[in-house]
């Protein structure tokens, strides 16, 4: 039995992320960033202990890094000098920018992580399968691969490995050349694979005639209210942006960073919103410890 956010239909959940990714990109101030932030890892450490965002931590050190940086290097616009490097000033609105960009970067990947855990590839086709179906396959399969070269492409390196070759140690003309082979037996495995998905697929008549599916999901009362109240914190969201309100201007003139007069209302439409599956998981937790201790 499904429970917490995995109980709501896939066009609920599907919709809720749709309006948080639209919320992060447009709310660009830090501390609506931060609070974002901090809400979709506690979101990941609920579902899986943080699994699936620990295998992009790198990713999310690499490219918050970058903007952090590069944006102070390259961008001299503004009044506030910080200080030279290599006698081109760095500029605090450049550093405040730079910390924007890597935030909204940060959130999303981290956003992103959890999506896969709660909208999974059976929900995905349910939703797209009938209006868009070689689309929604094709992008299934492709999401598939991902994963799957990455888990193959290590098998081929160890079993490589244990031949002498490899792609970490020793000349560089070697490892090119080992990672070269690599690469080709990873292709040769995936086509080999690919074409025996094809010919199953043939086999069981897949194309044939117009096919027929088994629809688990259900639009409920729960799910009609949970669209309802999605709808409406997003467009009050939506309306505070286009106010103003969670945008920090920094060009001609840099605005205090501290939360004022009414952004403090959309700072907490914004928190209820991208909290709404942190809290639903959070209940059905406290249901589950009290339902153990009672039996």
């Amino acid at each position: 039995m499904s429970r917490g956010v995995h109980a709501f239909h896939p066009f609920v959940l599907f919709l809720y992320y749709v309006g948080a990714a639209a919320l992060v990109m447009l709310y660009k101030h830090p501390v609506f960033l931060l609070v974002g932030a901090i809400i979709f890892i506690l979101f990941n450490y609920q579902l899986d202990k943080g699994k699936a965002l620990k295998n992009w931590f790198k990713m999310l050190i690499i490219l918050t890094g970058f903007f952090l940086l590069i944006n102070p290097l390259i961008n001299h616009r503004g009044t506030h000098i910080l200080f030279y490097f290599h006698h081109n000033p760095i500029m605090l609105e450049a550093v405040i920018q730079g910390l924007i960009l890597a935030l909204s970067i940060f959130t999303l990947i981290v956003l992103f992580a959890s999506y896969n855990h709660v909208i999974t590839a059976d929900k995905f086709l349910f939703l797209f399968a009938k209006w868009l179906p070689q689309w929604a396959l094709l992008t299934m399969l492709s999401m598939r691969f991902v994963p799957l070269l990455r888990r193959r492409l290590k098998e081929i390196e160890v079993v490589q490995k244990g031949k002498g070759l490899s792609v970490i140690e020793g000349k560089l003309k070697e490892r090119a050349k080992n990672g070269i082979l690599l690469v080709q037996i990873l292709l040769t495995w995936s086509l080999e694979d690919a074409i025996q998905t094809a010919d199953s697929m043939a086999a069981r008549g897949y194309g044939v005639k117009k096919r027929s599916k088994y629809t688990p999901y259900k639009l409920k009362g729960k799910d009609l209210l949970a669209i309802i109240y999605i709808l409406a914190l997003f467009t009050i969201a939506l309306f505070g942006w286009w106010l103003g309100d969670g945008v920090l201007s920094i060009y001609p003139i840099l605005e205090t960073m501290s939360i004022q007069g009414r952004e403090w209302f959309y700072l907490f439409l914004y928190f209820i919103y991208l909290s709404s599956p942190l809290l639903i998981e959070g209940r059905e937790g406290i249901r589950w410890h009290f339902w153990k201790r009672s039996m």
